[in-house]
């Protein structure tokens, strides 16, 4: 559960539901007596019993941009994690692995993650995934990508095979953008992304989330991006989300409290052009919130299973393998995803806050 200041009370985001409380149901930042109560009457973090499995499967390791902020690259934009591909050899034992864990949890639904790297440089492997689960359970499917090897016939291809979501990200208007997610031989990449997420908007039954990752350098012109993005994409059809660059080391100025209120400035616009803005969620994750994988596993292309996504290629943060499951050492090996430092936590709470707001005054309901 978390705990948000909003401009008339408190936002309580919790495991079932979101509500707003009175100012008197918070004190120094946590609920009251009273607040607990009136909340747990409410059922606003009532955990439910698990209705599906989660799964994130690595197709590949390797990327081709070179953004030096990667949390998997060095600063300066080379590859810190060794290059590994799927194969369908992987992709069966993905299936008995996660038959097994969905039989233990007693669900029967899975909610499958393609993720890189970039997925996309292994396609076939994404085919792979995408039909051996679909041909056994029930499937929500979603990717996270790049979008820059999105073609036509790619898109169409995953879409056919079961993908429902795919996930880009920018890095603020064209020219910001241009000067931090570019290709390795160092080719700009905003104008391509866009084309290929219309172009599939427009071919395919695939939902799009634009994720735009934010510094202080970006905020004051998130305006001119709205509208760059506007101009292409299908706006009704495209979800919005900002969130701040988590610095894993390449000395990434971070956004705090102060500069959040910029950010929701921009999801105000974002809302009055026609962007569906995506809800805040609580800090609960289905990879990494319990050890030993019961809700869910991530699992790199050569079949190691580990905690989170941001383990991914560590071979000390290993904590297991798909034939044998989840190895003694695994809870010293724990990671858990969301640790963001103190400045960029209160900026987070802040936008989410503002988000909420937004989303209140223009009573609209988006899709988590």
């Amino acid at each position: 559960m978390r705990l948000v200041r909003g401009e008339n009370g408190w936002w309580c985001i919790g495991r079932s539901a979101t509500a707003l409380l009175p100012d008197r149901l918070v004190e120094n930042g946590d609920l009251t007596a009273e607040g607990r109560e009136q909340l747990n009457a409410m059922g606003i973090d009532v955990v439910q019993a698990p209705d599906h499995y989660s799964l994130t499967v690595v197709t590949s390791t390797g990327c081709n941009l070179g953004c030096s902020y990667c949390f998997q690259n060095t600063p300066d934009g080379r590859r810190r994690i060794a290059p590994a591909r799927l194969d369908a050899r992987t992709v069966a034992r993905c299936v008995e692995f996660t038959e097994k864990k969905m039989a233990e949890l007693g669900v029967r639904r899975l909610e499958l993650l393609l993720f890189g790297g970039e997925p996309l440089l292994n396609p076939a492997g994404c085919l792979q995934v995408l039909r051996a689960f679909g041909a056994r359970m029930p499937v929500t499917a979603s990717m996270i990508s790049n979008g820059v090897l999105l073609t036509p016939r790619t898109a169409a291809r995953l879409h056919e095979a079961g993908l429902g979501h795919l996930q880009v990200t920018l890095d603020g208007e064209r020219d910001r953008h241009d000067r931090t997610r570019v290709t390795r031989g160092g080719r700009p990449t905003f104008d391509l992304i866009l084309a290929n997420v219309a172009s599939a908007q427009r071919h395919t039954g695939l939902r799009f989330t634009v994720r735009v990752n934010v510094t202080p350098d970006v905020l004051p012109h998130l305006g001119t991006l709205l509208d760059q993005a506007a101009a292409v994409l299908d706006v009704p059809g495209t979800n919005l989300a900002i969130a701040p660059v988590l610095d894993y080391g390449a000395g990434v100025p971070a956004p705090d409290a102060r500069a959040a209120e910029q950010a929701v400035q921009a999801c105000a616009r974002a809302a009055e052009l026609g962007f569906r803005l995506v809800r805040p969620r609580d800090d609960h994750c289905d990879f990494c919130s319990e050890a030993d994988g019961r809700l869910g596993a991530v699992v790199a292309p050569d079949g190691t299973l580990f905690s989170c996504w941001d383990a991914v290629g560590e071979n000390d943060l290993a904590v297991g393998e798909l034939d044998s499951g989840y190895s003694n050492e695994s809870r010293a090996r724990w990671r858990r995803c969301g640790g963001e430092l103190p400045r960029t936590q209160a900026f987070s709470d802040a936008l989410d806050a503002g988000v909420l707001d937004v989303i209140r005054a223009r009573k609209e309901v988006t899709r988590p």
